[in-house]
């Protein structure tokens, strides 16, 4: 009688450690997961083509011929552009005497003006195939 009550005492002492057996395969589950998802191998890494501009050191380039434009915007609300000699035109006409005089056109807005500005004059210039670059100027006796 003495050994089957010491067996069901054995039997129903009660235990302090909680059953961790489905917490164990839980987190083996998910340190699996996570060591998968940050393989580096994991995924196939694509190339893609890209084209930096370089130099060569023994190849002499000539300097950009720049052409510089004042933009005007016309009570109608169209854009026409002043060249360094007087003359005003229009962006079509810009765009063939720039392909003319083979030169890059460049907007010049005054320091005070909104980019926004520049992006509304640029805007037919590039309708009309060509990218003008920005430059903004100077009051006479400022240093920058």
């Amino acid at each position: 009688m003495k050994n089957k009550a010491r067996l069901i005492r054995e039997e129903t002492t009660p235990n302090l450690r909680p059953p961790t057996m489905m917490i164990d395969l839980l987190f083996g589950a998910l340190m699996l997961f996570a060591f998968q998802m940050g393989a580096p191998t994991a995924r196939t890494v694509v190339p893609h083509d890209v084209d930096l501009p370089t130099t060569q050191g023994g190849k002499k380039t000539e300097p950009t011929l720049l052409l510089a434009l004042k933009p005007h915007k016309t009570p109608n609300g169209m854009w026409q552009y002043t060249l360094p000699n007087g003359e005003i035109l229009g962006p079509v006409e810009v765009a063939n005497y720039i392909k003319k005089v083979k030169k890059t056109p460049v907007l010049i807005v005054a320091s005070g003006s909104r980019v926004q500005d520049y992006v509304n004059a640029e805007q037919p210039l590039r309708k009309a195939g060509l990218k003008a670059g920005l430059a903004v100027e100077i009051k006479d006796g400022e240093i920058k």
